[in-house]
C-alpha cells in the first residue's frame, strides 16, 4: 500500500531545511491529474500554510499542494521528509510520481537525490474521504471520523442543517523538510532496556542501516550510551551493505546500577541517552540520538484479572483519557506540558491517548514528566460491516501497515505501558446495543491479529485487542442505567467512566456556543457541539426546557458531572486490587469547543469535575460511601426515622505514608425545613447531630483499601445534612471529605417521560405509518441513526386510551411473534410493530403513542398518526365498487 520510506527518526546529520512558500488547490485526484496538477499546472492555486490542518467535507476531500525550491548545496543524499499528511498522500517531484503513503501519523519520505534539478517543483495531493455509513467505514482515522469526541453525537449523525457539516481532517499537518545526509541512512533504532538482578541495566539495541546508493557501502557504526550522571559507554561495529539493501546490526551494553525511570508518584523519571553514528569511508553519514529509561513497569491484563507492578510493588493506576485537540497542527510543546501538569495536579499517574496517535513530542514529554501512557492505534467503533470484499481487504491491509509504523515511532518511550489495537470495538459486551454489528463480532479477527503483531513487534509491553474486552467501560450514570449501579460492578480495570458538562459561563469556549435562552432541547448548534439529549435525560439532569436560566442548567450539569466522577472514582478505589487495578476517567480535556466529557474544557478552564477528580484521586483518601439510600440526581435521600447508613473507607497510594492514623467524622444538619409553632418545636426535638473517631493502622500503598467503620445513624428531623470526615496520619491532616444528604418525607419524584427530540423522530420511525390491520393496527420503525436495538416499549396509548403491552407483536423475518425483550433495528430496514386489538381500527384519524427505549440512542414518547379510510376495512377478497 505504501511505496515510500518510513522515517520514525530524523536523518538530517548534514542539516535540515524546512520548505515554505506553499500553495494549495481543492480538486479530486483523478481530475487534478488530468489537468496537469502534478506538474504544477492548473488555475486557482492560493497561498497555503504548512503545517496546517484543513477540513474535508462531502464533495471536497482532495487537497493539492505545491512549492518550489532550488537544488540544495549539499554533496550527499537529500531526503524529502513529510512529517504528517492526512490521510493519504501522493507525492510528485518535477512531474515524476515519487510514491504514496496511507496513514495520518507516521512520517514518510523519499530519497530525491537523483531527481533534483536546479529549480524543483514539489507537488503533494492529500486525500481524506468522507464516509457516511460509519459501521461500514474503511478508513483508519480513529476519533477523527467516528465516536463521541468530535462534533455531532452519534444519534444525530448527518441530520443537522447547514452550516453544521460532517468534516474530517485533511492536509499537511506537520512540516515538510529536506534532510541532508550521506549514502547510508538509519531506518530505525530499537532500544530494549531492562533491569537484571535488580540493579544491573542491560540495553539491547538494534539498528537498521539502509544503503541509499546503488553501490556497495562500507564503514562503521558507533553506539554510545551515556547514563544520567555517568560516563559514556561506547561500542563500534564495522559493516558492509550491498547497493540498495538494508542491514540490521545489534548491540548490547551493560550499565552498572543505572538510575531508574519511574512514574512521578514513586520516583524520578530518569532518562539516559543513546547515540548511533554511521560513517562511510570515515565521513559521517547519519547520526541519531534517542533518550530511553530503565524501568520496572509490569502490566498483566488477563481474563481472570489484572496485575500491575511498578518497581516490584503493586500499583493502582490513576488515569484519564487524553484527546487534546482535533486540530493536530495546533498542538505543541507548550500545550502538552500544560496538559501533563494538569494531569499531575489532578493526581493522575497515566493518560490514555484514546483512539488516535499524537505527535511524538507528547510521548517524549510524558517520558520527562514521569507520566504513564496507554497508546491506541487509531481505530474506533465498527469497520467494514456489510462492506465488499475489496473494501474489507483495503481496511485490513491498511491496519496491518500502520501497526509497525506506530510501534517504530514510539517503542523507545519508557512512558508507554500498554498498546491497544481498537478503541470501543463492536464485539465487546458493552456494545450489545449495536445489535447485529455486535452479534456477528465485527472486526474481532483483525483485532486479534493486530494484538499478535503488537506483541511480536514489542514483547516488552502487553497489548489489548480492544478496549472494553479485558477492561471495563462503565457507562452507568450516563447512557447505561442510573449511577448507583456503579456500586454493583466489580471491574478489574476501568478504561472509561464519566459524563458530559458545559464549560463554565466565563470560559472563552462560549464564543463557539450559543448563549441564547430559552433554547430548543435539540438546538442544532448544541447538538453539533456534542450535546446528547438522550444521555442528559437518562442521567436525570434533564434538558434546557426544565430550567429557568442558562446559569441554572450549566450549574446543574457541572454539579452532576462532578458527583458522578467522584462517586465512581471512589467506588473503584474502594476495590483497589480487589479486584480493580486502575481507573481512567473519560476525559481530561475537551478536544474541541464542546459540550464534552472533559473535566477541563477546550480552553483548559476547569469544570467542577476537575476538583472532584483531584480530591477523589488524592494519594491518601477518606471515602464516605453511602448505603441503602434513595436515588436523587446527584444527592442521597433518606426518609425521616430511617438510619443514615455509610461505610468509612481509607485508601492509600502514598508510598511515603504509613503508621497510626485516625478518622474523625460527624453528621450535622445544615438547613432545616421552614417551620412555625408546634411544628418548629417538634422539629427542634427531632434534630440530632452525631460525631466520633476511629484509630487504625494506615494501609500501605501496596495494600488494598480498608473499611474503618460502618455508620448507622437514625435521623428523624427533615432537612439537608452533611456527613463530614477527616483523615489524620500521625499529626498531619491528610484528607477531608463531605457527603451531602437529604432527609425528607416527600418521596422522590420520578423523572418525567418526554417526547423524543424532534431530530430523532424522523430518524427512528415513519411518523405517518399507522395502518389498520385485521388484528388492530401496525406502525413501522425505521432506524436511520446507527445500528441499534429496541429494548423496551411501555405506556402505549391509542387515541388517548391505555393499551396493554402484552398486545404488542413484531414482524421478524416474515413471522409475526410476541414482542421479545430485544428487537434489532438495522440501519435503513423497516421493522413493523403490530398492536393486537382483536378488531381492525374504525374509520377516521387515529394517534398511537409509544414510550420506547432504543439503548444508547433514544428514550421517550413517540407519536405516530394515521387515517383509516372506510375502503381499507373491506376484507382482502371482497369485490371493489365499480
Amino acid at each position: 500500500m505504501n511505496d515510500c520510506l518510513s522515517l520514525p527518526l530524523r536523518q538530517g546529520s548534514g542539516g535540515i531545511r524546512r520548505l515554505d512558500g506553499w500553495e494549495s488547490l481543492w480538486m479530486a485526484l483523478g481530475e487534478g491529474e488530468s489537468v496537469g496538477l502534478p506538474a504544477g499546472r492548473g488555475r486557482g492555486w492560493e497561498p497555503a500554510e504548512v503545517p496546517g490542518q484543513r477540513q474535508a467535507v462531502e464533495g471536497r476531500s482532495s487537497l493539492w499542494y505545491r512549492c518550489s525550491f532550488a537544488r540544495p548545496d549539499h554533496s550527499g543524499r537529500v531526503m524529502l521528509r513529510v512529517g504528517g499528511a492526512f490521510l493519504a498522500a501522493n507525492v510528485w517531484l518535477n512531474g515524476r510520481l515519487m510514491g504514496s503513503h496511507y496513514g495520518y501519523f507516521a512520517p514518510l519520505g523519499f530519497d530525491i537525490t537523483s531527481y533534483l534539478a536546479a529549480d524543483n517543483l514539489l507537488v503533494i495531493c492529500c486525500e481524506s474521504p468522507i464516509e457516511t455509513d460509519l459501521a461500514r467505514k474503511k478508513h483508519v482515522m480513529g476519533i477523527f471520523n467516528d465516536g463521541d469526541s468530535r462534533p455531532y453525537p452519534p444519534s444525530a449523525y448527518f441530520s443537522l442543517p447547514e452550516p453544521y457539516r460532517w468534516e474530517v481532517p485533511i492536509g499537511l499537518w506537520r512540516e515538510v523538510e529536506l534532510e541532508y545526509l550521506g549514502p547510508v541512512a538509519l531506518d530505525w533504532l530499537r532500544l530494549r532496556p531492562r533491569l537484571e538482578a535488580g540493579d544491573v541495566g542491560l540495553l539491547e539495541a538494534e539498528a537498521r542501516l539502509r544503503n541509499l546508493d546503488g553501490r556497495d557501502m562500507a564503514g562503521e557504526i558507533s553506539f554510545e550510551v551515556t547514563p544520567d550522571g555517568g560516563r559514556p559507554l561506547k561500542l563500534a561495529r564495522e559493516y558492509r551493505i550491498p547497493g540498495g539493501l538494508e542491514l540490521n546490526i545489534p548491540f548490547t551494553v551493560t550499565v552498572p546500577q543505572p538510575k531508574r525511570w519511574s512514574p512521578w508518584r514513586v520516583g524520578d523519571a530518569t532518562l539516559h541517552q543513546a547515540v548511533a553514528t554511521v560513517t562511510v569511508s570515515g565521513r559521517e553519514s547519519v547520526k541519531v540520538s534517542e533518550l530511553f529509561g530503565f524501568r520496572d513497569v509490569q502490566l498483566r491484563p488477563r481474563p481472570e484479572g489484572w496485575e500491575v507492578k511498578v518497581n516490584g510493588a503493586p500499583f493502582f493506576i490513576r488515569g484519564a483519557s487524553y484527546q487534546p485537540e482535533l486540530r493536530l497542527d495546533r498542538l505543541g510543546r507548550e500545550r502538552f506540558e500544560a496538559d501533563l501538569a494538569l494531569a499531575r495536579e489532578t493526581n493522575l499517574d497515566a493518560l490514555r491517548v484514546h483512539g488516535h496517535v499524537l505527535p511524538e513530542e507528547f510521548y517524549r514529554l510524558a517520558d520527562r514528566a514521569g507520566m504513564l501512557v496507554f497508546a491506541d492505534l487509531p481505530l474506533t467503533g465498527a469497520y467494514a460491516y456489510h462492506a465488499s470484499p475489496e473494501e474489507v481487504r483495503f481496511f485490513e491491509a491498511s491496519v496491518r501497515e500502520q501497526v509497525p509504523e506506530m510501534v517504530e515511532l514510539l517503542r523507545n518511550r519508557p512512558s508507554i505501558a500498554l498498546w491497544t489495537a481498537h478503541d470501543d470495538p463492536p464485539w465487546i459486551a458493552a456494545n450489545a446495543s449495536l445489535a447485529d454489528v455486535h452479534s456477528v463480532r465485527q472486526n474481532y479477527s483483525i483485532d486479534q491479529d493486530v494484538k499478535g503483531i503488537l506483541e511480536k513487534l514489542d514483547p516488552s509491553r502487553p497489548a489489548l485487542a480492544g478496549s472494553g474486552d479485558l477492561d471495563s467501560q462503565v457507562r452507568a450514570g450516563w447512557t447505561d442505567g442510573p449511577w448507583p449501579a456503579i456500586a454493583d460492578r466489580e471491574p478489574r480495570f476501568v478504561s472509561e467512566y464519566g459524563a458530559q458538562a458545559f464549560p463554565a459561563l466565563d470560559s472563552p469556549v462560549w464564543e463557539d456556543l450559543s448563549r441564547a435562552w430559552p433554547i430548543a432541547d435539540d438546538d442544532p448548534g448544541w447538538l453539533y457541539a456534542g450535546f446528547d439529549p438522550f444521555a442528559w435525560i437518562e442521567s436525570g439532569v434533564g434538558l434546557p426546557s426544565d430550567y429557568q436560566t442558562l446559569e441554572d442548567f450549566v450549574e446543574a450539569g457541572q454539579r452532576y458531572q462532578a458527583w458522578l466522577v467522584r462517586y465512581a472514582t471512589e467506588q473503584f478505589r474502594r476495590r483497589k486490587f480487589e479486584p480493580c487495578w486502575g481507573a481512567f476517567a473519560y476525559q481530561l480535556v475537551d478536544p474541541f469547543p464542546a459540550i464534552g466529557f472533559g473535566v477541563a474544557d477546550h480552553a483548559r478552564r476547569p469544570k467542577a469535575a476537575q476538583a472532584a477528580l483531584r480530591e477523589a484521586m488524592a494519594p491518601s483518601h477518606l471515602i464516605l460511601e453511602p448505603l441503602e439510600f434513595e436515588v436523587g440526581v446527584n444527592r442521597l435521600r433518606y426518609a425521616p426515622g430511617r438510619s443514615v447508613e455509610a461505610r468509612l473507607v481509607v485508601v492509600n497510594d502514598d508510598f511515603d505514608a504509613s503508621g497510626p492514623a485516625r478518622v474523625r467524622w460527624s453528621l450535622h444538619r445544615e438547613r432545616g425545613p421552614e417551620r412555625s409553632g408546634m411544628a418548629f418545636v417538634r422539629d427542634a426535638l427531632a434534630r440530632k447531630s452525631f460525631a466520633g473517631s476511629i484509630d487504625f493502622e494506615l494501609p500501605a500503598a501496596t495494600e488494598p483499601a480498608v473499611q474503618v467503620a460502618r455508620l448507622s445513624l437514625q435521623v428523624a428531623g427533615e432537612g439537608e445534612y452533611v456527613l463530614a470526615g477527616e483523615l489524620v496520619i500521625g499529626s498531619r491532616l491528610a484528607d477531608t471529605a463531605e457527603l451531602p444528604i437529604e432527609v425528607s418525607a416527600e418521596p422522590a419524584r420520578p423523572a418525567p417521560r418526554r417526547p423524543l427530540p424532534a431530530y430523532l423522530v424522523d430518524r427512528l420511525a415513519d411518523a405517518k405509518s399507522l395502518r389498520t390491520d385485521v388484528r388492530g393496527l401496525s406502525v413501522e420503525l425505521l432506524n436511520q441513526t446507527r445500528p441499534a436495538a429496541l429494548t423496551a416499549i411501555h405506556g402505549i396509548k391509542l387515541d388517548g386510551e391505555q393499551v396493554e403491552t402484552r398486545h404488542l407483536l413484531v414482524e421478524i423475518s416474515g413471522r409475526t411473534v410476541p414482542l421479545p425483550k430485544r428487537v434489532e433495528l438495522p440501519v435503513g430496514r423497516r421493522v413493523k410493530l403490530l398492536v393486537d386489538l382483536g378488531t381492525p381500527l374504525q374509520p377516521g384519524p387515529h394517534v398511537l403513542e409509544l414510550d420506547l427505549t432504543i439503548a444508547g440512542v433514544a428514550s421517550g414518547r413517540l407519536k405516530v398518526e394515521g387515517h383509516v379510510a372506510p375502503e381499507e376495512l373491506r376484507p382482502a377478497d371482497a369485490p371493489r365498487p365499480g
